[in-house]
C-alpha cells in the first residue's frame, strides 16, 4: 500500500472510531438516501466484513444493479469467482451455487467466517508458486510479479462449467478472463472489475467477438468512481 493510500486508510479508521462512538454510522445506515448510504461505506475502506453486513460487493454501483437484475432472471444461477471477499457473500444471497478461488490462504479463512452457514458456496484456496523460466501465468500487481498463478487460474477447469456468471476480480486477471470464456454459458456474462486499468484494457478491448459494457460510477468505500465491465460473447 502506497504512503498516501496508507495514510488515507489509517485516517479513515481513526475517524471511524469517533463516528461509531457518536452513533453516526448507525444513523447513516438508516438513511433512505443513496448518497448518505454511500457516505457510510467510506468508513469501511478495506473492511470486507463491514461491506458484507451492508450487502455490498466491491464493484461500481451501476454494475451491482445490473448484476442483481441479471441474476434475478436466473434462479439458481451458477457462478465462478476469481477473488473472494464481500462479493462472495453478496453473490451467495442471489445465486444457487458459488465457487470462489482465492490466492491468499489466510484471507480465505476470513471469508469463510463471513459466510458462516451460508449455503451453496465453495471456497478454493490456491496459493501461487514461485515463478520459474517456465512460468506461464504471472500477475502484474506490484509484489506479485515473481509468482506463478497457473494453478489458481486453472481452478475453473477443475470445477467445470458452464457458469451463468463469472467474476474476474483477483490476480492474473487477463489470464483468468481468457480461461473463463471457455466455461461461460452461451448467454452468460463476465464481470471484470477495474477493467479500465491499462494492463487489462489494452488486452481485453482488442479481443474479437466480445461485447463490453462499461459501468462507471460510485463505488463502496471509495471517494472516487471506478469502472466495472460486463462482458458477453458478441
Amino acid at each position: 500500500m502506497s504512503g498516501i493510500r496508507g495514510a488515507y486508510v489509517t485516517g479513515v479508521k481513526t475517524v471511524r472510531k469517533a463516528a461509531d462512538k457518536a452513533g453516526l454510522l448507525e444513523r447513516l445506515e438508516r438513511s433512505d438516501s443513496p448518497k448518505v448510504r454511500h457516505l457510510r461505506t467510506l468508513f469501511s475502506i478495506f473492511d470486507a466484513g463491514d461491506m458484507a453486513k451492508m450487502d455490498l460487493a466491491w464493484w461500481s454501483y451501476p454494475a451491482m444493479r445490473r448484476v442483481e437484475a441479471f441474476l434475478a432472471d436466473r434462479p439458481g444461477a451458477r457462478i465462478f469467482e476469481y477473488g473472494a471477499g464481500a462479493s462472495t457473500v453478496w453473490l451467495a444471497k442471489r445465486a444457487g451455487k458459488v465457487d470462489s478461488v482465492e490466492h491468499d490462504t489466510e484471507w480465505v479463512e476470513f471469508v469463510r467466517e463471513m459466510l458462516g452457514d451460508t449455503p451453496g458456496v465453495e471456497l478454493h484456496a490456491v496459493a501461487p508458486t514461485a515463478a520459474t523460466e517456465d512460468t506461464v501465468v504471472r500477475s502484474g500487481r506490484v509484489g506479485h510479479t515473481d509468482l506463478d498463478f497457473a494453478d489458481y487460474v486453472s481452478t475453473i477447469d477443475q470445477v467445470g462449467g458452464p457458469f451463468d456468471l463469472i467474476v474476474v476480480d483477483g490476480r492474473a486477471r487477463v489470464d483468468a478472463f481468457r480461461r473463463a470464456m471457455d466455461h461461460l454459458a452461451d448467454d452468460g456474462v463476465v464481470v471484470f472489475d477495474n477493467i479500465k486499468r491499462k494492463r487489462y484494457w489494452d488486452v481485453i478491448s482488442a479481443l474479437p467477438g466480445l461485447r463490453i459494457e462499461l459501468l462507471k460510477g460510485g463505488t463502496p468505500t471509495l471517494p472516487y468512481p471506478t469502472t466495472t465491465g460486463l462482458i458477453w460473447r458478441d
